[in-house]
């Protein structure tokens, strides 16, 4: 079986606040892989800030605002 793996993205091609749908399952002693969802992605909750600038207003105890749902 062929496989691609790539090592840098265009920006349109990154999703912020987003993760990969997990695509592996134990099914009786083996995995499985579910390739209908293997560029499947959900929304989490992300900051929009880096984490540097995160970690400075948690230190200097200002609020960013709600993240986004």
């Amino acid at each position: 079986m062929t496989c691609q793996a790539r090592s840098s993205y265009m920006d349109t091609e990154v999703l912020w606040g987003h993760r990969f749908t997990p695509v592996l399952t134990l099914e009786k002693d083996f995995y499985e892989v579910d390739y209908n969802s293997f560029h499947s992605t959900y929304e989490t909750h992300t900051p929009v800030c880096c984490a540097k600038e995160l970690a400075q207003s948690r230190r200097e105890g200002q609020l960013l605002g709600p993240l986004p749902s």
